[in-house]
């Protein structure tokens, strides 16, 4: 099976380990945690903050996180 290589952080990392139990791979680990969230959910709580929320320019946004 071909596989590809997700860059993260040390601290993503162990987390992500966290999860792992038994022969489980990274595969088996994010594909149950993306199970646990289907997109249609992460989707539609992305439209709701996009209509109810307000909106912030990106240069206030940059300047707030002094990016």
């Amino acid at each position: 099976m071909p596989t590809t290589t997700v860059p993260v952080k040390p601290e993503t990392l162990a987390r992500l380990r966290s999860y792992k139990v038994g022969g489980a791979t990274y595969d088996d680990v994010l594909n149950e945690l993306m199970d646990d969230r289907p997109p249609v959910g992460f989707i539609r709580e992305h439209l709701r903050r996009l209509k109810e929320e307000e909106f912030s320019d990106w240069k206030d946004v940059r300047k707030r996180l002094r990016l």
